[in-house]
């Protein structure tokens, strides 16, 4: 899977993906030096600017390394880029706007976890086989045959797949510093975890113990507990992001529903944040905080956040310690790195699509297709060589003033191409190659599988405008489940019930042709 949505969490931040449509708008200018990744022969293309939807916000360098960007993109092919940052609490409603009214978007972010699916099965993004064919050769052999096949939408491709490990890097951050103060031992459990939250609540009261995510389902804390959970394997169906009310469990090929089954271990979990909520454990504000979990807790304003990585970036370090001198962070990560005990379906999680109005699919290819060649990915994730980043020994990094680029798992992120920090301790380095090798995982019986929700569209918009008064309140403990659960069973269990029959005669139909 790829990098998800805060990879880079306080930093710069993640995913989006549209799909790409035919030869068109430039048409035959483009595709006479469609092949030519060395950039000569500029001069034969007329003029385009693309434009560019992806998700998180500006870091400091991005009109500076935006311009340098432009500049090499007009020697080489006579392009350049207007890139739009959308709010990841603003994404899905912002890129459902732009797509229904026709706005004037070349490239554009999706996800399962978004709405790349329903989008694909709509219309709205090109079918990208030929365009890749004719103008993406660097495109295609930066990423293995095997994520092309695992993430093709009904057998074609309407995004290019965005990635370098076949599951999340995920852990939860926490303050080393605190934990040393209060003679903790170092974190390898949850229920060591639960010591450190309460340790915290009972001695630091002017900081709250822990804070999740609730725009995003998947940052919910039974979400990001489940995940890790390997006794039981579940994941989510993707029908409505990460939501875990229609869910896989084990490796048998049977969409669960969860109003029915009432699962266990994620009522447990439920039941488990719910005592965190009413102890103050996890923050009061949960459902209505509007400020990165990462920037509060670079403010010294909470102690525990989950967060998309396996260990600490540097720049999270260096900021915390402008506020309190002796700060300093650590990751507790739960994820089993036992060779097997995980399933993958070698699915990524971010894909860049080309839109099906764009005028300039190819010129979009072709961008593409630059963006993944080792200098111009560099310049885009990392920055401006020698100013921001400077590179070390065999595919690795320093960071420099002012670390960063544009984007990464947004528009070009790879397993070839990826560098990894020079600063990385051998623990995280050694979760992060676990994740990289596709040996190390058992293959998901639903591996190649994409819901189609056209049949049950209606039932699927329905369904998320009613999870979204319940799920994130009840997955973070701020929802009373034995009051809320119930009304949120009435108002959905019928319509989620169609989805689900959909889902599984999709489902039963894909395993009889495997």
């Amino acid at each position: 899977m790829a990098k998800s949505k805060h990879k880079i969490l306080g930093v710069a931040l993640l995913a989006l993906t549209m799909a790409l449509s035919g030869c068109s708008g430039a048409g035959g200018k483009d595709a006479s030096t469609a092949n030519n990744s060395g950039g000569t022969g500029a001069s034969s293309l007329e003029p385009v600017t693309l434009e560019i939807v992806v998700p998180g916000g500006k870091g400091a360098n991005f009109d500076e390394v935006l311009a340098e960007v432009n500049k090499r993109l007009k020697a080489e092919m006579n392009t350049q880029v207007k890139i739009t940052m959308v709010d990841f609490a603003d994404l899905n409603q912002k890129t459902n706007v732009m797509l229904a009214s026709g706005e004037s978007v070349d490239l554009i972010f999706d996800a399962p976890w978004l709405h790349l699916d329903t989008m694909a099965a709509q219309g709205y993004y090109e079918e990208l086989s030929e365009l890749l064919e004719k103008y993406g050769p660097n495109v295609l052999k930066t990423r293995p045959q095997q994520m092309w096949d695992a993430n093709k939408i009904n057998g074609s491709i309407y995004g290019v797949p965005l990635g370098n490990a076949y599951t999340q890097q995920r852990s939860v951050f926490i303050r080393k510093d605190l934990r040393e103060q209060l003679n903790l031992p170092p974190v390898k459990t949850y229920e060591e975890l639960k010591a450190y939250l309460y340790a915290i609540r009972d001695h630091y009261p002017g900081i709250t113990p822990l804070i999740a995510g609730a725009d995003d389902v998947t940052y919910t804390w039974v979400n990001w507990l489940i995940r890790d959970d390997t006794s039981v394997s579940i994941r989510p169906t993707n029908f409505a992001g990460a939501s875990l009310m229609l869910y896989y469990k084990g490796n048998d090929g049977k969409a669960y529903n969860f109003f029915e089954t009432k699962e266990p271990k994620i009522w447990s979990n439920i039941l488990d944040v719910r005592k965190l909520f009413v102890d103050k454990i996890m923050s009061q504000d949960v459902l209505t905080n509007k400020t990165s979990s990462a920037e509060m807790q670079l403010q010294n304003k909470v102690a525990a956040t989950p967060q998309m990585a396996f260990g600490i970036p540097k720049p999270f370090n260096d900021q915390l310690k402008q506020v309190m001198p002796d700060g300093e962070l650590e990751a507790v990560r739960l994820f089993d790195i036992t060779p097997g005990k995980n399933l993958s379906n070698f699915k990524m999680d971010n894909f860049i699509c080309i839109v099906k109005t764009s005028k300039h699919k190819d010129r979009a290819m072709m961008f593409l297709d630059w963006a993944n060649r080792q200098e111009n990915y560099d310049l885009l994730e990392r920055g401006i060589e020698g100013v921001n980043w400077k590179s070390v020994g065999d595919h690795q990094y320093e960071t420099l003033n002012n670390d960063g680029g544009i984007v990464s798992f947004q528009l070009m992120l790879n397993p070839v191409l990826e560098r990894e920090w020079a600063g990385t301790d051998e623990e995280t380095a050694k979760y992060s190659q676990f994740i990289a090798q596709a040996d190390n995982f058992t293959k998901d019986i639903m591996t190649g599988f994409s819901f189609d929700p056209t049949p049950v569209k209606n039932e699927v918009a329905q369904f998320a405008t009613i999870q979204a008064k319940y799920y994130s309140g009840l997955f973070n403990g701020a929802l009373d489940p034995d009051e809320y659960f119930v009304k949120f069973k009435a108002e959905g269990e019928t319509v989620l019930k169609k989805i689900q029959t959909e889902l599984q005669k999709q489902v039963d139909d894909f395993l009889a042709k495997k």
